[in-house]
């Protein structure tokens, strides 16, 4: 099972395209999950969600610099979503020259529920020099878990001006920045 989109994009003058892929988990050793988790028990791992979204963009060099700031929904609490061993600081799951985005989320001892994200791509208008973070485009995604084993949520667009409900997590998260 594929679940996949596309959602068309502009900014800074210029056109461009996010695919966006979300599959179930089939092998979570080719997926490099013993990375992250030694003691790697696979079975339980196995129909989680795999989502990566890829850049097209017709700007080049510095205007292709972005961002990607992912906010979850998880047990009734909404989170921003960090990479752990980088600056809480930063509200960037990544950041940098077409940025791809990349989440492959496992929670298999959580209790039955809904864990959805919904991911933005943004952009610092002046790319290095102030800590203001404007979004571009927006999708949900997600999976909901029943005893144990995941119904994966088919991704949606979302219109980039939803993050204005997350506008406040955000500022408390990291108050260094600005989110218009």
């Amino acid at each position: 099972m594929r679940r996949e989109m596309s959602i068309p994009f502009e900014t800074r003058g210029h056109r461009g395209l996010i695919s966006v892929r979300v599959i179930p988990n089939d092998d979570p050793w080719a997926s490099g999950h013993p990375l992250i988790v030694p003691d790697l028990d696979a079975e339980s791992l196995r129909g989680f969600p795999v989502c990566t979204a890829a850049l097209r963009y017709h700007g080049q060099g510095i205007e292709a610099i972005m961002g990607w700031i992912q906010v979850v929904t998880h047990g009734g609490s909404a989170t921003v979503d960090l990479v752990p061993n980088l600056s809480r600081v930063d509200p960037f799951s990544s950041y940098g020259y077409l940025p791809t985005f990349f989440d492959a989320p496992v929670h298999p001892a959580d209790p039955d529920g809904t864990w959805r994200a919904e991911t933005f791509l943004v952009v610092v208008p002046d790319v290095i020099r102030s800590r203001i973070v404007e979004p571009v485009a927006a999708f949900t995604w997600g999976y909901e878990l029943y005893s144990g084993r995941p119904e994966l949520l088919d991704p949606t667009s979302l219109a980039a001006q939803d993050w204005a409900g997350h506008r406040s997590l955000l500022a408390a998260a990291h108050p260094a920045w600005t989110f218009r």
